[in-house]
């Protein structure tokens, strides 16, 4: 326990892929166009107990314009596109 490779439950399976399209329960269809942690741009991310809070831009097609800022921290992501 407190290892850095110990990953807890059962969303530490759930990827998400810069680039990558999702179905957002709230938004349809989704492209991640940007993962941030810190300060960092990252290409992929996963559901950790990490202390650090990673960031999941993305865009979205909402009333027929495309929205390419759309943010979300990576686990309420996860949950919306569960």
């Amino acid at each position: 326990m407190g290892d850095s490779d110990d990953l807890p439950g059962s969303d530490s399976e759930m990827v998400v892929s810069r680039g990558e399209t999702y179905n957002h329960a709230k938004h349809g269809q989704v492209e991640v166009t940007g993962i941030w942690k810190g300060v960092e741009n990252i290409d992929k991310a996963r559901h950790t107990d990490e202390k650090d809070v990673v960031i999941i831009r993305y865009s979205a097609e909402i009333n027929g314009e495309e929205v390419d800022e759309l943010t979300d921290p990576l686990d309420e992501f996860l949950q919306s596109i569960k």
